[in-house]
């Protein structure tokens, strides 16, 4: 006699290993990877990912000041470069963590807050971090770099409030905590293109 209940046993198996062997072929390979990158190990992505493309926009900025002109690429300055965008991503990092505890939610006020505070606490922090940082690397003393800054930080400032506070907007408004330092950096190649010139172009 033909029993239902032994074919339907066999079937019963064999749909529910489809099923998971379809749902596990569908996950990307590298899913763990950003997983990880924008979890476990944020610091790390913010601390490289703020070194990687402040290089990037200092390898622009030294291309569009070398137009027309034959010089040679300054291997040393997008390093300098580097490196102080290592020191900031921390900074960075570590400010927006602290800015979204202390005023969380996306409301427009909310946003207008967090944009004031940027611009009034990690915007200066940021300049005098970049001026001094890779001024010091680049074999300048203490005194000069305070002349520099002197000399740039208001104009540096007032450029970075036309640049920021609608990028911001966006980041802050629409954006989860833990990509803020990605999307800061990712504008940071334009921003930095700035930095660069008003640093070493003039």
């Amino acid at each position: 006699m033909f029993s239902w209940t032994r074919l339907a046993n066999p079937l019963k198996i064999s749909c529910q290993f489809v099923t998971v062997f379809s749902t596990s072929s569908q996950s990307p390979p590298n899913a763990k990877f950003w997983s990880r990158a924008f979890g476990k190990y944020l610091l790390l992505t913010n601390t490289v990912g703020s070194g990687l493309l402040l290089t990037i926009g200092d390898a622009v900025a030294q291309q569009y000041e070398g137009l027309g002109e034959k010089e040679s690429f300054d291997y040393s300055r997008s390093g300098c470069m580097m490196i102080t965008g290592l020191v900031i991503g921390p900074v960075q990092h570590s400010f927006y963590l602290l800015l979204d505890r202390r005023l969380p939610g996306t409301s427009r006020w909310g946003v207008l807050h967090k944009i004031l505070a940027d611009q009034l606490i990690m915007s200066p922090i940021y300049i005098f971090l970049f001026f001094y940082v890779s001024s010091l690397l680049g074999g300048r003393t203490l005194a000069e770099c305070n002349g520099e800054l002197a000399e740039k930080f208001l104009y540096t400032w007032m450029l970075d409030c036309c640049f920021w506070p609608g990028l911001q907007y966006l980041n802050f408004r629409f954006l989860k905590s833990l990509y803020r330092v990605i999307f800061v950096n990712v504008a940071n190649c334009a921003y930095v293109v700035l930095l660069s010139h008003i640093k070493y172009g003039s």
